[in-house]
């Protein structure tokens, strides 16, 4: 049945998993992503015939390529198509996610009948979108892309077990950028508590958490000025750097500009996952509410190496995001997306806790304090 339904529903990048297995290498999960082939070139057309199967028990998910037909022609000069089907389960696009079929020679109607297998489990899967495109190869020059089809797994029934086909789709421009790698998620509770309200909190509220910033004024053991306190929650889908497909990990923060050892705080370590949770407390005292707009919350999350240095696993940052503190261009104030509008959040709501999930950045560029 000509059903292309499930090509059209847009992915949502949310809670997707790391990648699977214990065979991913640090290398293939760094090798930054990059896509040659010629785009827009050849003008898409034609099917794809596929069966998906999943098999609960061992985690297989078995792509049947089956054929093609009425495929565009690649190459006008010589009136030839040399196919071949490449896949990725999305958002992961590194190597390890990489799957192709053999090429076929010189046909706009090929007979792949080949199954391109991964191995995840189905908690995992739903996160996922299965990319498949399709190619012509170029032996002199560059491949042309001949159109793509993409399933989200999400709402995908996998008792249908029938042969479906699927209509290619052109490439949709989307902005490339590193920094988009997927490095899992971070789950942080926020919640600044301005001056005037500071003094109505009973003092036991500051028992046993340390690392107050020491009032600006005089030496009070009950921190001075607004408090913003940061819970790290938890992280999700994170990179697994250790054999066995772990890692031990910790959070770090600091409060820019201030980015001196007395306002470092970290969490303790979680030894030996990729989910963890850590349930702990940063609070950064001495701010009132000009200050909160002028800082910006960086929290890193590592992995914990003991013979050699830590492993940074991503992070983000929880700002304004205007790219100014304290009048001053800086390039560090450039939260964006969910980082910024959970911190706005926070501006808005004083005294109120607020939760927020953010997605970790592969990298945090050069800071210029």
């Amino acid at each position: 049945k000509n059903s292309p339904e499930g090509s059209d529903r847009k992915w949502i990048y949310l809670n997707v998993p790391e990648a699977d297995g214990d065979t991913t290498s640090i290398n293939s999960m760094m090798s930054v992503y990059s896509e040659t082939g010629d785009y827009g070139n050849v003008k898409v057309s034609g099917e794809i015939l596929l069966n998906i199967n999943y098999i609960y028990k061992t985690g297989a998910l078995n792509i049947l390529v089956k054929s093609c037909r009425n495929l565009a022609i690649a190459d006008e000069r010589k009136q030839r198509t040399n196919p071949y089907v490449k896949a990725y389960l999305l958002p992961d696009k590194s190597r390890q996610s990489k799957r192709k079929t053999k090429i076929k020679s010189n046909s706009t109607n090929p007979e792949f009948n080949e199954t391109l297998k991964y191995v995840i489990s189905h908690s995992q899967l739903e996160t996922r979108t299965l990319q498949l495109s399709v190619w012509h190869y170029d032996r002199f020059g560059q491949n042309s892309f001949l159109g793509e089809v993409e399933i989200p797994f999400d709402s995908w029934n996998f008792e249908n077990q029938g042969d479906e086909w699927f209509v290619l789709q052109p490439k949709v421009e989307v902005v490339t950028d590193c920094g988009l790698q997927y490095k899992g998620e971070l789950t942080v509770v926020l919640r600044y508590i301005p001056p005037d309200r500071n003094l109505m909190l009973p003092l036991g509220q500051f028992q046993g958490k340390r690392g107050f910033k020491k009032g600006k004024k005089g030496d009070s053991h009950l921190p001075s000025g607004g408090i913003l306190e940061v819970l790290i929650k938890e992280a999700k889908n994170l990179t697994a750097v250790k054999s066995g497909g772990t890692s031990d990990t910790f959070v770090k923060g600091y409060l820019l500009p201030d980015d001196s050892k007395a306002t470092k705080h970290k969490t303790p370590i979680v030894r030996k996952s990729v989910n963890p949770q850590w349930n702990h407390t940063f609070a950064f005292s001495g701010l009132n509410s000009r200050d909160i707009r002028n800082v910006c919350l960086e929290l890193t999350v590592w992995d914990k190496e003991s013979l050699s240095s830590n492993i940074f696993l991503g992070g983000v940052r929880l700002s304004t995001g205007n790219g100014v503190s304290n009048g001053k261009e800086v390039d560090w104030m450039d939260s964006q997306g969910e980082e910024q509008h959970l911190w706005q959040k926070m501006i808005d709501s004083p005294g109120a806790a607020v939760e927020g999930v953010l997605m970790l950045r592969s990298s945090m560029g050069k800071r210029k304090l």
